[in-house]
């Protein structure tokens, strides 16, 4: 792992974690709506694992949760999560 760094969740990091589940969540209902609109893309450069050690969740998980509870983004998210480090993906695809 990366340091302390996922061991716990900053304030800073679930501000923004907070942020950018919300804004998705809003947007993508909107955009979905439209009935031209088949495919979503949700993309995470930086990912990291999705859940910290105190299992605080991040943003990739945070959004994969709301799209499983809405049939209208379930059926037609696409999500691409990367890191450059390959343990971190491990525990992201866990």
């Amino acid at each position: 792992m990366r340091g302390d760094f996922f061991s716990k969740q900053s304030k800073s990091s679930r501000c923004k974690a907070d942020i950018v589940s919300k804004y998705f969540n809003a947007w993508a209902i909107i955009i979905a709506s439209n009935p031209r609109v088949t495919k979503l893309a949700y993309i995470d450069l930086f990912a990291g694992p999705g859940i910290y050690e105190d299992s605080s969740k991040s943003t990739p998980i945070l959004i994969l949760e709301q799209a499983i509870q809405k049939p209208e983004l379930r059926c037609c998210l696409i999500t691409l999560f990367n890191d450059k480090h390959i343990e971190t993906v491990k525990r992201l695809e866990a």
